[in-house]
């Protein structure tokens, strides 16, 4: 494990080119630096070539434009250099640069637009940003206190419906506009955030079969059809490499679409596999299996052998439903982070049709926890609980406490919105 993670790091190294300049940032002992890229943080965070007790040197990667953000002392900042024809060194201690190759802007200054860049290629990625971060500010405002434009609001979390979807998402295109040079697009903050809720509103929550049966060619082209380029650009990126996709499917989706991405996305799609490769490593977990000729009594035998003190997660799902991959790819994460305060339990509703094709998805898919397999034809429909619970679309969430008892449930699935997470954050804490 440790060993794949840092060939990982390597390969994310290895996305720099072997001819490209340093940055060497002079520190305080004990300081940690984090150099991300400005759009994608999280996902390409760079390595650091070496790092002394008092200084770490990153490589630069070859790039139409370098923008970044730096993070040190809990402090955020971006970074801008432009003439890279000489290795940069930064010394931390004094970190508000502003010289004709060097700018460094802690992150509130860049959205209170009263920052003094003194360049106009800065001054235009910052108009650009600043207009998307308010169009955001917005839209959020309005579904969170504005009912048409909304379909649910609770434990801190909104939830839309197609029609309060089409509102909001009409609402952005007739009211926020802005042109600018494409070369900006990969590199603009907001702009990709702004863009990545246009496609949840519009794909997820309104058009929400445009994808209905299609192949990946076909999806492309609608996805073409719908949007001008270069949004259409930043939406079939996000479709074909949005969170919760395997391995396998980033891999197809990257050979798919390689010749298309110029060198950012591709940077990105790579460390996306890679970053999904050393999740799917670590989170392999065990797998138990519970056979019952019915689902409340298999239930019912399940808590009475439980000796925990954690509250349940029950996972209702079904093998025919081609998005339950995606699904237990995002539960996964869910798991790890609530694995102190719950347990989960699985129960596949169809089971009982084909068996072994059920736990080899189960294996595939390394849905580790505990797993209940009615095995007659008639058990999901006779089962009370589910009338009582008014299981009718999957999957379906319901938490209990330690003994079984139902405290709340869930039936939006994990792709379109956090509200599980959210409740589970909520209930983690009550006795």
């Amino acid at each position: 494990m440790v060993r794949f993670i840092f060939v990982f790091l390597l390969i994310l190294s290895s996305i720099i080119n072997i001819h490209a300049k340093t940055i060497t940032f002079l520190h305080d002992e004990d300081i940690e630096v984090k150099f991300q890229d400005a759009v994608h943080p999280q996902i390409l965070d760079y390595a650091p070539q070496f790092i002394y007790p008092t200084s770490t040197i990153f490589q630069l990667a070859e790039s139409k434009f370098h923008f970044y953000r730096l993070s040190f002392s809990e402090k955020e900042y971006y970074l801008w250099m432009e003439d890279l024809s000489t290795d940069i060194e930064i010394n931390l201690s004094s970190p508000e640069i502003n010289s004709s190759n060097v700018k460094m802007i802690s992150k509130s200054d860049w959205y209170s637009a009263k920052v003094d860049l003194n360049n106009s290629a800065l001054e235009e990625l910052n108009e650009i940003d600043l207009y998307y971060a308010n169009a955001l500010d917005s839209l959020k405002r309005l579904a969170q206190t504005d009912d048409q434009f909304r379909a649910e609001k609770n434990y801190n979390t909104i939830v839309w419906n197609s029609r309060s979807a089409k509102n909001l998402y009409n609402l952005a295109i007739e009211k926020f506009s802005y042109q600018f040079d494409e070369k900006w697009i990969n590199f603009i903050p907001a702009y990709t955030q702004y863009w990545q809720l246009m496609y949840k509103l519009y794909y997820q929550n309104y058009h929400v079969n445009s994808f209905k049966g299609l192949n990946k060619k076909e999806i492309k082209s609608t996805i073409d059809t719908d949007f001008n380029n270069p949004e259409s650009n930043l939406l079939v990126f996000e479709h074909f490499f949005r969170e919760g996709l395997t391995v396998s499917e980033l891999k197809e989706n990257y050979e798919f679409l390689k010749s298309d991405l110029d060198l950012k996305q591709q940077n990105l799609a790579e460390a996306l596999i890679q970053s999904q490769a050393v999740k799917e490593v670590s989170r392999i977990q065990k797998i138990d299996f519970l056979f019952g000729i019915d689902i409340d009594g298999s239930m019912e035998s399940y808590f009475a052998r439980d000796s925990s003190e954690k509250k349940h997660v029950l996972v209702f799902w079904s093998t025919w439903d081609s998005r339950m991959t995606t699904e237990f790819n995002l539960l996964a994460d869910l798991k790890n982070k609530f694995k102190e305060q719950y347990n989960f339990i699985h129960i596949c509703i169809d089971a009982y049709e084909i068996p072994d094709k059920t736990k080899s998805f189960i294996y595939q898919n390394r849905v580790g926890g505990f797993h209940l397999l009615p095995e007659q034809s008639n058990a999901f429909r006779k089962s009370n609980f589910r009338k009582d619970q008014k299981i009718r679309d999957f999957p379906f969430y319901v938490l209990t406490d330690n003994s079984g008892k139902v405290i709340e449930t869930e039936s939006v699935p994990l792709e379109i919105s956090n509200r599980l997470e959210s409740k589970l954050k909520h209930f983690s804490t009550k006795k």
